[in-house]
């Protein structure tokens, strides 16, 4: 399973509620992942009741955040589930990209944990499970409203052979996003990517 979370940045508590989701996937996660009828829909279920748990004594409202996850379960199936903006793609080992729809509306307002939604806000997929050569590239909207769509492939590729292949990828990887080259861009910069060699 791979997730990232974004918190708004207008909230008081942003920081907590995006790491609170990172850890309500991971533990939803360990739940969904044993059962063969499991579906999207039950894992961001679970994903919901463990953020609501892990920010009661914030105020939900104060610490929303975006959700974007891809995950497999013991049953070779698996997941894609966004809840705001940001962007979830997946990366063909032929170069294919296909970027999994998102509902987060252009014009700035956008669904998160701790907002007013309902499931339908999800945007949800099934799948199969990554296959050789293949790679999952998430991002925040940070990242992924600079990102040309045409060229994912070559972002994965870069992480994957450049950065991944040094010593302490992380940290070269944070390097790049602190390095950003859009000019007086303060947005929050989240780029994970998930390959299968």
């Amino acid at each position: 399973m791979v997730v990232v979370c974004d918190g708004m940045g207008s909230r008081a508590n942003a920081a907590q509620g995006a790491q609170a989701g990172v850890l309500a996937a991971r533990d939803a996660w360990r739940w969904w992942r044993r059962w063969p009828a499991g579906k999207a829909e039950d894992l961001v279920r679970l994903l919901e009741i463990g953020w609501r748990l892990r920010t009661g004594s914030l105020g939900p409202d104060s610490a929303a955040a975006t959700c974007l996850l891809y995950a497999q379960n013991d049953h070779r199936v698996a997941v894609t589930a966004q809840l705001g903006d940001g962007l979830i793609a997946r990366i063909g080992g032929t170069g294919t990209t296909t970027v999994h729809p998102s509902t987060a509306n252009e014009f700035g307002e956008t669904h998160a944990l701790g907002t007013q939604h309902q499931l339908g806000d999800w945007s949800l997929a099934s799948t199969s499970p990554l296959g050789d050569g293949e790679a999952m590239l998430l991002a925040t909207d940070g990242v992924s409203d600079d990102l040309d769509r045409g060229r994912l492939h070559d972002v994965a590729g870069w992480v994957r052979n450049e950065l991944g292949s040094q010593p302490w990828p992380n940290r070269s990887l944070a390097k790049e996003l602190r390095n950003w080259p859009v000019p007086y861009h303060q947005d929050d910069k989240t780029l994970l990517v998930l390959w299968q060699p």
